[in-house]
């Protein structure tokens, strides 16, 4: 009874081959099936991280204007405080060589850096020897700058013999070079100026006067128009008024007094 019991249950020795075998067929078509109804999973983004922004460039070095009168040869008769000077490498070197121009009589450099009218007097200057004998005799230049925008303006007070001959230049810089315009001036201006800002005191009371004069507007209008002129001395040897508000032309005259700035002849 127990061996028929035993036989009854008795599997076939084939039978647990056959059972792995469709065992294994049905894991790996499980993992078939599973493979192609995923969707594969997309590659993770290339994450690109952007360089660090260069470091600025230097501030631009401002060299002290004893170095630069040093390096560019500068006549030492030529003053100009540190704290009356440019802000840059380009303004300052420009302003140095103009007034080293007057204090060696350069009018070769001078003329090449002036604008047409102011070049055309000074050319006048030159022709009839008052550039010379004027500039042969100059002791000092005391120099002051005020930056405006791109430019700057300059003022010069020139020591000539016993005289004192101020001067006001405005200089628009192109690249490295610049070019000077005389500003307008009065013959008594002098008295106009003091404290350390001669460019602001100066303008301040020459524009003043325009503005006062273009209010009257049925008279005849005289402005005050900047020239290099002879001192009283050679006003006189060309048979010019002095301090009157009529100027000598240009290239007349003789003598060899200090530069000064007269008014032209009235606008009309």
């Amino acid at each position: 009874m127990t061996n028929q019991q035993t036989n009854q249950y008795t599997v076939k020795p084939s039978a647990p081959n056959s059972f792995v075998a469709v065992a294994f067929i049905g894991i790996a078509a499980f993992a078939g099936l599973t493979a192609c109804g995923e969707e594969e999973a997309p590659p993770a983004p290339i994450v690109r991280v952007a360089p660090p922004p260069p470091p600025p460039p230097p501030e631009p070095t401002i060299k002290s204007i004893a170095e630069l009168m040093t390096e560019y040869k500068i006549d030492e008769r030529v003053n100009l405080p540190e704290k009356a000077a440019p802000n840059t490498n380009e303004k300052r070197i420009a302003v140095l060589q103009f007034w080293n121009a007057f204090a060696k009589g350069d009018d070769q450099y001078a003329g090449g850096h002036m604008a047409d009218l102011d070049r055309k007097v000074l050319a006048g200057l030159v022709s009839n020897g008052g550039w010379k004998s004027t500039t042969s005799t100059i002791t000092a230049i005391e120099v002051q700058c005020k930056d405006e925008n791109e430019g700057f303006a300059t003022f010069g007070l020139i020591a000539a013999g016993a005289t004192e001959q101020p001067m006001l230049w405005d200089a628009a810089m192109t690249g490295d070079e610049a070019v000077f315009t005389a500003f307008p001036g009065t013959p008594d201006i002098m008295s106009h100026l003091s404290g350390e800002d001669s460019v602001g005191a100066w303008k301040t009371y020459i524009n003043g006067l325009f503005e006062k004069y273009s209010n009257l507007p049925d008279e005849e209008v005289e402005i005050p128009q900047s020239d290099l002129q002879l001192a009283e001395g050679a006003d006189a040897a060309a048979g010019g008024g002095g301090e009157g508000d009529t100027p000598t032309p240009p290239g007349g005259g003789a003598g060899g007094g200090a530069l000064r700035k007269k008014p032209h002849a009235p606008l009309k």
